[in-house]
C-alpha cells in the first residue's frame, strides 16, 4: 500500500496530468473512468446509472436482486472523489453492516484492484480520506452521526437501502444540500421517498428500475458477469414463490407490489373505487383531519358512495380553518352535511367553535373505545375497517388523488391476542419512511360509525 505522503504527491502528480492533458480528466466520463481507471467493465443497466448521476441531480436506482447496482455505487464513490475536488461523498443506510458490508465493500474492492493507484487511505470502516477537503464517510442511522457541516461545492449524497431509510434521515441528508443524490433500493415498500421517487414525486427524480431480466448473464444465455442474476436464478424463484406472487415480482421484475400483505387495503379494492360507476345520494359527511405540526388538515366528502377530496392545506390557526369548513358548509347547505373532526390537538377548539355557529358535529377521539368492541382496537381502527369493509365491497367511488391511493395502500394493522384490529400507529409508519395519512384519515371519519348512526337520526 501506498505511504499517505506518497499517495499525495500522487495525487498532485493526478491534477497536472489532468491539466495538461484534458483528454484525462473523468469528471464527465464515469464509464471512462470505471474502464481505464478501475478497469471495470459495467453493463448497459449500470452504465445507465452512470449517465444519470452525471447529468442529473437526483437519481434513484430500484434494481432486483442480483442486478449489480451496489457494484455500480460502490465504484461511483471512487469516480467522484477521483475526478471532483474538493468534494465530499456521505453513504447513509439503515444499519451499519448494509452500509460497511454492501456498497463500502464494493468499494474497497475496486479501491485495491484499480489498474492506477487512487491515493488516500482507505479504512475497512466506511471512510476513505485524500485530505482534509476530500473524503467518503459512510452512517449508519441505526448510529446515527450529526450530519451538520459536512458541506462541499462536490456533494455527493448516496442513500443505499433507501427502501428501509426513515424519512427523516434522509430529510437530514439533503439538508447538506448536495449537488448530487443517489438513492439505490428494492420495491419492497409502498411509502416514504424510494417509493414516492417512482410513483408521486417523478418530477423531482430521474429514475431507472433494473429487472434480473436485464442482467447480461440472462441476455447472453451464459454466465459472462459472476454474480449477476441468470436464468437459473430466475427459473429457481419462480419455482419457490409462483411468478404471480409479490417476492417474485419484486426480486425478479423489479417492480412495487400493488399493496403491503399486511396492509388493511388491498390495491385492487381501491382501483376497483377509481373506476367506479356509483352515484352520489346520502348520507351526507364532512370528514375533517385536523393538521400536527407539518402535517396537513384535510376535507374529504362523502355523499353515500361517492368520496373526494373538497380542500387540502395548511391552516394558520383554529379559526382560519373554522371559517373554511363554514364557509363550505354553507356553500352546500342543501345537503344539510353533518361534520366528522378529529378532536386531536387544535381539534377540540375546532370541534367547539362549530357547534357555537350551529354546525352539526360528531366529535371523533381516535383513542377512545370503538363501537364494535369484539372486532377493534380502538375508534380509530373502526373508522378505517368499515372503510376498508366498503372498499372491499365495492362500494365505494374516489377521485384518482395520488397521496390518497398511497396513504389507502400502505397503512398496515395487526391482529392482538384478543383478536382485535389494530392500525400501524402515526409514529411507527413515519419511522418507517411514511408519511402521515392526512387524506385517507380524513376519508376514514367519513366512516365513522358515530359519524354514520348519527346521521341517520337526522335525515
Amino acid at each position: 500500500m501506498l505511504a499517505v505522503n506518497d499517495a499525495v504527491r500522487l495525487a498532485a502528480l493526478r491534477v497536472k496530468l489532468r491539466q495538461q492533458n484534458p483528454a484525462a480528466d473523468y469528471s464527465g466520463r464515469p464509464t471512462a473512468f470505471f474502464r481505464e481507471v478501475l478497469g471495470a467493465e459495467p453493463y448497459d443497466r449500470q452504465m445507465e446509472m452512470l449517465k444519470a448521476v452525471r447529468e442529473h441531480p437526483r437519481v434513484a436506482v430500484n434494481g432486483a436482486q442480483a442486478t449489480g447496482k451496489d457494484w455500480c455505487a460502490g465504484r461511483i464513490i471512487l469516480w467522484w472523489l477521483s475526478s471532483f475536488h474538493p468534494a465530499k461523498v456521505i453513504i447513509l443506510g439503515p444499519t451499519h453492516a448494509q452500509v460497511a458490508k454492501i456498497v463500502w465493500l464494493e468499494a474497497r474492492k475496486a479501491y485495491y484492484s484499480s489498474k492506477v493507484p487512487l491515493g488516500g487511505k482507505m479504512l475497512e470502516t466506511p471512510y476513505w480520506r485524500l485530505d482534509d477537503e476530500s473524503f467518503a464517510l459512510g452512517i449508519s442511522t441505526d448510529n446515527p452521526y450529526n450530519l451538520q457541516g459536512w458541506h462541499s461545492p462536490h456533494l455527493l449524497l448516496l442513500i443505499t437501502e433507501a427502501h428501509n431509510m426513515r424519512q427523516d434521515d434522509i430529510e437530514a441528508g439533503k439538508r447538506l444540500n448536495p449537488e448530487k443524490i443517489l438513492m439505490t433500493g428494492n420495491p419492497l415498500t409502498l411509502m416514504g421517498e424510494f417509493y414516492d421517487a417512482f410513483h408521486t414525486r417523478q418530477d423531482l427524480w430521474h429514475t431507472i428500475k433494473i429487472s434480473a431480466f436485464d442482467s447480461p448473464n440472462v441476455k447472453q444465455g451464459r454466465d459472462i458477469v459472476p454474480g449477476l442474476a441468470n436464468q437459473a436464478f430466475i427459473d429457481a424463484r419462480g419455482a419457490d414463490w409462483g411468478e404471480d406472487s409479490v417476492l417474485y415480482k419484486t426480486g425478479v421484475l423489479g417492480e412495487f407490489p400493488e399493496s403491503l400483505e399486511d396492509s388493511l387495503i388491498q390495491r385492487a379494492w381501491v382501483d376497483k373505487a377509481l373506476t367506479s360507476i356509483l352515484e352520489s345520494g346520502e348520507p351526507h359527511i364532512l370528514g375533517v383531519d385536523v393538521a400536527a405540526g407539518g402535517d396537513k388538515t384535510v376535507l374529504c366528502r362523502r355523499d353515500g358512495p361517492v368520496a373526494k377530496i373538497a380542500w387540502k392545506g395548511h391552516t394558520p390557526d383554529v379559526m382560519g380553518l373554522v371559517g373554511r369548513v363554514k364557509m363550505y358548509l354553507d356553500e352546500h347547505a342543501e345537503l344539510d352535511m353533518r361534520v366528522t373532526v378529529d378532536q386531536t390537538g387544535i381539534g377540540v377548539g375546532i370541534c367547539h367553535r362549530l357547534k357555537e355557529l350551529g354546525v352539526k358535529v360528531n366529535e371523533f377521539i381516535a383513542g377512545e373505545q370503538a363501537r364494535d368492541t369484539r372486532r377493534f382496537a380502538n375508534a380509530q381502527a373502526e373508522a378505517w375497517g368499515l372503510m376498508a369493509d366498503a372498499f372491499r365491497e365495492g362500494a365505494v367511488k374516489i377521485d384518482n388523488d395520488p397521496a390518497l391511493i398511497a396513504q389507502l395502500c400502505t397503512r398496515r394493522y395487526e391482529i392482538q391476542s384478543d383478536r382485535r384490529i389494530k392500525l400501524e400507529s402515526k409514529a411507527d409508519l413515519k419511522a418507517a419512511g411514511g408519511r402521515s395519512p392526512d387524506e385517507a384519515d380524513a376519508l376514514a371519519l367519513t366512516f365513522s360509525p358515530i359519524a354514520a348512526r348519527r346521521i341517520k337520526l337526522w335525515v
